[in-house]
């Protein structure tokens, strides 16, 4: 039972007497009943929670009020010897039961958690494991001092600026970010591969460094041949260049002029210009104040052309309110003004569709030619008899 008796190894046999009958191990806290025989306290409290004690030797009904504490046989059951409790994992302690707590606190072979890796681990390794076994441990990079995960130090290392890798050449271990340097004309590798300083030049040699000092002895006369026919392709190369940078110059000139003739004058507008306004949620609006009005986004007749802008009315505007909807146009302020006419006439075409499901689509369509006065409104539809639709309007 958990909340029973000693269960330790006791040095020497464990008595019948210090033995509870109802947990079968020593008596912790030992009481006495009436009947004179001997449980665990919490054995025989146990006992009374079905309401009646029996004694479980004798079989006399007993009253919990005439059970006491045996204060004599618990110094004698706390006195006596026992081995630790990590007997077997190789701990030779031995001393009374007494001390058990105490040494199990201090005792080498107990298990305890390796915060790294999450294992059980005994006590007395958890310092030397947490160094130098544990495959979770932090440890410092010998190369780039930089601290890293035991795991991930190979992936580390393949990657350390400072790690010590062999040169292809000479073998030797040179740190990585100075390998570049190590096998450079100017570095310390004899064996590298390098490539005649004339090589834009002309010239092809290829070798290690002390094949490359020699051929630089011997080959000078061929080094300075092949300089000036280097020199001679880049007099007539700069000559060509010259005549083409002139061609060039001498069309962007033209270009300008052309650009500075033109650059004033309007672009002529499209014969047809389709300008699409969406609106959606039409019931909201249809619901709302009835002086409630939708603004477009402002647009362009063409390039360089009018700016323009629509205003809708969902429930009319002046007689019509209520009972149509209202719109009309806004000549905006634009980019291209100064290079327009003040006035314009301008043929317009509205229509208004119905996107609703089973709806007809064109509801009504309107033309009207109008005149184009920066900044001023003009009506453009004769007003459309019908609110209760989701539509676009095309202009053109």
């Amino acid at each position: 039972m958990a909340a029973g008796g000693f269960d330790a190894r006791f040095v020497d046999r464990l008595s019948d007497r210090h033995t509870c009958t109802i947990c079968l191990l020593a008596l912790r806290e030992p009481t006495v009943t009436k009947c004179g025989h001997l449980f665990c306290n919490n054995c025989v409290r146990l006992l009374a929670r079905c309401g009646r004690i029996v004694c479980p030797v004798c079989r006399e009904e007993q009253n919990e009020s005439e059970i006491y504490p045996n204060n004599y046989d618990k110094r004698e059951i706390m006195s006596l010897k026992i081995y630790c409790d990590q007997q077997e994992k190789g701990c030779g302690w031995k001393g009374e039961l007494r001390e058990r707590e105490t040494h199990n606190e201090t005792c080498g072979y107990v298990d305890v958690l390796c915060y790294d890796c999450e294992e059980m681990v005994m006590k007395k390794d958890i310092e030397n494991r947490t160094k130098k076994t544990c495959k979770n441990r932090k440890v410092e990079c010998v190369y780039c001092k930089t601290t890293v995960t035991f795991t991930f130090l190979n992936d580390h290392h393949g990657k350390c600026e400072m790690y010590q890798v062999p040169c292809e050449y000479c073998k030797q271990r040179v740190a990585r970010r100075e390998m570049n340097k190590h096998v450079s004309k100017d570095g310390t590798c004899s064996y590298s591969s390098l490539a005649c300083e004339f090589r834009e030049a002309g010239c092809q040699f290829i070798g290690n460094r002390k094949a490359l000092k020699n051929h630089l002895h011997y080959e000078l006369a061929s080094h300075v041949s092949l300089l000036m026919k280097q020199q001679s392709k880049t007099k007539s190369l700069l000559s060509s260049t010259r005549a083409c940078l002139a061609k060039r110059e001498c069309e962007l000139e033209n270009l300008k002029l052309f650009l500075t003739k033109n650059i004033t004058m309007p672009v002529s507008q499209p014969d047809i210009f389709v300008y699409e306004w969406n609106i959606t949620n039409w019931s909201f609006w249809c619901t709302s104040d009835l002086d409630n009005r939708i603004l477009s986004k402002p647009f362009y007749t063409g390039p360089q052309g009018y700016c323009l802008c629509l205003r809708l009315f969902p429930a009319g505007f002046g007689d019509f309110t209520g009972s149509h909807v209202s719109v009309d146009v806004f000549v905006h302020k634009g980019d291209y003004d100064d290079q327009l006419p003040k006035k314009q006439h301008c043929k317009f075409s509205f229509t208004l569709i119905d996107q609703q499901p089973d709806a007809i689509n064109v509801v009504v369509r309107r033309e009207k030619t109008v005149e184009l006065i920066p900044g001023k409104y003009f009506d453009a539809t004769n007003d459309f008899n019908s609110r209760n639709i989701e539509f676009t309007i095309l202009r053109s």
